[in-house]
């Protein structure tokens, strides 16, 4: 089994208790401190089976400026989603399964590039 990063925004950072966990990430949050951070997705290539976890931004969202003051950047575009993924070593027609985490813009923007896969959400349940 192989597990790669499908990089395609770098040097993003956060600026809020989020980047520590949440709402409990508050408590160990310095104000001080611009955390590292980027938004990358990921593929897992099974042998038989090629997955992603989720699917990026969607290719005509814009880029954000970094804004230091912001609670959150996500980084600097480096390529689109599917871009990425052929730089990872994958095509779109290759991918078999697609695991969506949550329905935000960045991890769910790209699934109408993946002709061949089925979509299948993480439902977490308390």
């Amino acid at each position: 089994m192989i597990i790669k990063a499908v990089k395609f925004f770098e040097k993003g950072f956060y600026n809020q208790g989020f980047a520590m966990g949440g709402e409990d990430g508050a408590n160990r949050f310095d104000p001080n401190v611009r955390y590292r951070g980027s938004l990358q997705n990921y593929v897992i290539d099974t042998g038989s089976e090629v997955i992603l976890v989720d699917t990026g931004l969607p290719r005509e969202m814009p880029a954000a400026k970094a804004d230091l003051n912001a609670p959150a950047f996500l980084g600097y575009l480096i390529e689109d989603y599917v871009s990425a993924l052929k730089t990872a070593g994958y095509t779109a027609e290759q991918v078999s399964k697609i695991l969506i985490t949550h329905k935000h813009a960045d991890h769910s923007g790209e699934i109408r590039s993946f002709p061949n896969a089925e979509v299948m959400s993480i439902v977490l349940r308390p």
